[in-house]
C-alpha cells in the first residue's frame, strides 16, 4: 500500500492507495509544532481506525510546502514505516516543467502534483484551480508544459483577515447570499466573498486564456472546491482526489523507472 501525504499550511491531507485505487482519505489539521513522537501516534491511530497497520505501508510520497514538516515526515516515514519516502519536486514530474526555468525551490509541490495528476487525467491544454489556504492556478499549454500559475490569498485567509480587522463584522459561513447585494450585514460579507471569489476566479482564469489564446477545460481542487464552485462559471470539472492522484502518479513513475 501506498500512503500519499498531501502537507499543506493549514490542513494535512493523506491517502492510501493499492493497486492504483484509493482506499481511504483522511484530512486533518497540520500542526507545525507536532513531534514525530506525535505524528506517530496520530497515524497509527489512522490506521487502526481503517484496519491495517504500518506494516502494511510499502511506499511514502510527501508533499509539503512547510520545511519542518518535510523534515518531520522523512524521518517518521523511515523510521515508523521503515521505508525510504519519496518527497516530490520539479525533477519528479518528468516533461511537465523545464527544470532550468523552474527549479524546485520556486515551486510548490502540491502545485506540482496537481499539474502531474491534471495533464494525466484531463490532458492538455488545462488550468488546475486549487482552494486552499492560498487559491493557486496552474497553466498548462496545449503541448502538455507548463507555463506558470497564479498564487492568491485563500478564501478562508481572506475571511480571518477580514474578521480580525473588523471587529464589529461577524463569522459567515460561505453560502449564496441570491443577489448582487445583501440586505443585511452578513449578507453583504457574504456577496463579497463569495461572489467576489468566484468573479476573481473567473476573471483570471479569462486572462488566462486570453493570453493563452484559447481556452481550456479548469479543473478546481482543495477543501473548498465543491462549496466555491457553484460561483465560479469557467470550473468545468471538480476534483477534490487531484492532488493525491498527482502523488501517486509521480511515485509510480518514480519507482517504474
Amino acid at each position: 500500500m501506498l500512503l500519499a501525504v498531501d502537507v499543506g499550511n493549514t490542513h494535512t491531507v493523506l491517502g492510501i492507495y493499492e493497486s492504483g485505487n484509493l482506499l481511504h482519505m483522511w484530512r486533518i489539521e497540520t500542526n507545525a509544532s507536532q513531534t514525530s513522537d506525535e505524528l506517530r501516534v496520530s497515524l497509527a491511530g489512522l490506521f487502526g481506525l481503517a484496519g491495517f497497520s504500518k506494516d502494511d505501508i510499502t511506499g511514502v510520497v510527501v508533499a509539503t510546502v512547510v520545511p519542518a514538516l518535510r523534515r518531520l515526515w522523512v524521518k517518521v516515514g523511515s523510521e515508523m514505516m521503515q521505508r525510504s519516502v519519496l518527497c516530490v519536486d520539479v525533477e519528479c514530474a518528468g516533461d511537465l516543467f523545464d527544470a532550468s526555468a523552474y527549479p524546485s525551490s520556486i515551486i510548490g509541490a502540491d502545485r506540482i502534483a496537481d499539474a502531474v495528476a491534471a495533464r494525466a487525467i484531463y490532458g492538455s491544454p488545462c488550468v488546475v484551480l486549487d482552494f486552499g489556504t492560498a487559491t493557486n492556478m496552474e497553466v498548462i499549454d496545449k503541448d502538455g508544459r507548463f507555463r506558470g500559475g497564479v498564487i492568491a490569498p485563500g478564501v478562508e485567509t481572506s475571511m480571518k483577515a477580514l474578521f480580525s480587522n473588523a471587529a464589529l463584522l461577524p463569522d459567515v459561513e460561505l453560502a449564496d447570499p441570491v443577489g448582487a447585494w445583501g440586505s443585511n450585514t452578513v449578507e453583504a460579507m457574504q456577496v463579497g466573498i463569495v461572489y467576489g471569489e468566484g468573479d476573481r476566479v473567473d476573471g483570471l482564469v479569462r486572462r488566462i486564456w486570453k493570453q493563452l489564446g484559447y481556452e481550456t477545460p479548469v479543473i478546481a481542487t482543495g477543501g473548498l472546491s465543491k462549496a466555491m464552485q457553484p460561483f465560479c462559471e469557467t470550473v468545468t470539472e471538480v476534483n477534490q482526489e487531484l492532488t493525491l492522484e498527482g502523488l501517486r502518479m509521480i511515485w509510480e513513475r518514480h519507482f517504474a523507472k
